[in-house]
């Protein structure tokens, strides 16, 4: 196998190099990570090498990953011993594509999403390491029509040596002001039974006209083969939808969900809330539940500007509910950036508990921000403050309520080439307990070394979640320790 990735990978550059208009592409992004943390390792190392090819209609690509161990973002995973197996050489990503026209053929590893991602998506979360990527094929065509249609498997989590299977197509019609689309995926699942056979039937409608838009999105899901005649088969459904209307300076809009049985691992359902939260912190997206949620934003003047968005989610039996509500204000001067923020998410439910019980369950989390930005001495300074409350009754103390807070600030300033963010935080049950409590601290620069090549250097601890530095935001497992990390293109 090794010889025919040489024999392949050699033919196709000698084609591709042949021509005088080749185009070639790459990203080296090294990463050396001490992890303050009670195991054996503590120091990691990855190095991810890709490049792509590129001759009028021919592609090729390839990723070449070193992980000398791996690393695992979840503090759950921690290893007391080193295995062979923690220490992974090899391609990550390899593809071979022709386009010629309306149509493109590719086979390898695919990242593809058919509509809103909610009946499928192939894709990879660095940050949390989860890797949904299929490999297989994939044929596009964009013309008078648009037509997906893909083919692939990707490895079972229930089985090391087996995989799972995803196929089906999208077909696509774009008119001048609406577009529709329908088609179906089928999915092969292996088990502790054997293997689970289910298929996805999908339409989509959506609708621009002036100052008006609409989007919606139905799916039927039939499981029909649980791999033993034990298991009964399962039907599950999904429909989502949305409009937004602009009036003026003013930008309204809404949008529903309902989802019965529809939860799958190929799938990154639309939750219909501001924060992303999910009905209920134990059970799984699009198992059970409905909600709606409306926005509305308004550019009061040159200056100044409000928003709100607030979702509401419940089950079919009223047994979970939640809301989400954001609300924030900004100011926008030559001198000064502003703005308050107000986040408010609440969920309550009951929960099986003993034979014949029901445990209940409420949880709240109230959030006030404030950020302002301004020049010191001709550099632009950011600072943001929060302080999230979080009350929870315990089930343990005949539900008591306990309560905790997450005061947090941060500091970012843009020197030229070399970025600064400093953030501080903490966890208090009360005010009382300010020495007794966690703290966590750390800072990030961010250099520009060449005009393609960036260091980052992350030193200190954070609590995890959604975290903007240094002008990107993503979300972040819990981390302690030193990273370094550098990125090279070219």
């Amino acid at each position: 196998m090794r010889q025919i990735l040489v024999i392949w990978l050699l033919l196709c550059a000698g084609l591709l190099m042949a021509q005088t208009t080749l185009q070639v592409n790459g990203l080296n992004e090294a990463q050396l990570v001490y992890r303050d943390v009670p195991d054996s390792l503590r120091m990691y190392f990855k190095d991810s090498f890709s490049f792509n090819l590129a001759y009028k209609g021919f592609g090729f690509g390839m990723k070449f990953i070193t992980e000398l161990p791996k690393y695992r973002s979840s503090q759950s995973d921690l290893l007391d011993e080193l295995e062979a197996k923690e220490l992974k050489v090899g391609f990550d990503e390899l593809y071979v594509s022709y386009e010629n026209g309306p149509w493109m053929v590719k086979s390898g590893t695919l990242y593809e999403t058919f509509g809103s991602g909610m009946v499928f998506r192939s894709y990879e979360d660095k940050e949390f390491d989860q890797d949904h990527r299929i490999k297989g094929f994939q044929l596009k065509y964009d013309d008078l029509f648009r037509l997906k249609a893909i083919y692939g498997g990707i490895s079972s989590p229930n089985d090391a040596n087996a995989l799972d299977l995803s196929y089906g197509v999208d077909l696509e019609y774009p008119g001048s002001f609406y577009k529709v689309a329908a088609g179906a995926v089928g999915f092969r699942n292996k088990t502790a039974f054997g293997y689970d056979q289910s298929e996805v039937y999908f339409a989509r409608l959506g609708f621009n006209y002036e100052s008006f838009s609409l989007w919606s999105e139905a799916a039927m899901r039939e499981l029909y083969h649980r791999g033993s005649a034990a298991l009964k088969p399962v039907s599950g459904k999904a429909f989502i939808a949305g409009a937004d209307y602009s009036l003026g300076p003013v930008l309204m809009g809404a949008a529903f969900k309902d989802y019965d049985q529809f939860q799958y691992r190929q799938q990154d359902v639309f939750l219909a809330n501001y924060h992303g939260e999910t009905l209920a912190d134990s059970q799984a997206s699009a198992l059970d539940e409905q909600g709606v949620q409306g926005w509305i934003g308004w550019d009061i003047s040159d200056n100044w500007s409000v928003e709100a968005n607030y979702a509401e989610a419940w089950t079919s039996d009223d047994l979970r509910k939640m809301n989400d509500l954001f609300a924030a204000v900004e100011y926008s001067g030559d001198a000064l950036n502003a703005g308050f923020e107000w986040s408010h998410v609440e969920k309550t439910g009951s929960e099986p508990g003993g034979v014949g019980k029901l445990s209940h369950y409420w949880q709240k989390e109230v959030t006030p921000a404030l950020h302002l930005g301004f020049d010191v001495c001709s550099k632009p300074l950011s600072l943001k403050t929060e302080f999230k409350l979080v009350d929870k009754e315990n089930i343990n103390t005949n539900y008591e309520t306990v309560s905790h807070y997450e005061p947090r600030i941060q500091a970012d300033l843009a020197l030229g080439k070399v970025s600064l963010s400093v953030a501080s935080g903490s966890n208090w049950k009360d005010f009382g307990s300010l020495m007794d409590s966690r703290y966590w601290a750390n800072a990030e620069a961010k250099i520009g070394l060449f005009d393609h090549s960036d260091l980052i250097v992350f030193a200190g601890s954070e609590a995890g979640g959604k975290v903007c530095r240094n002008g990107m935001c993503r979300f972040v497992a819990p981390f302690s320790g030193l990273r370094v990390e550098l990125s090279t293109r070219f």
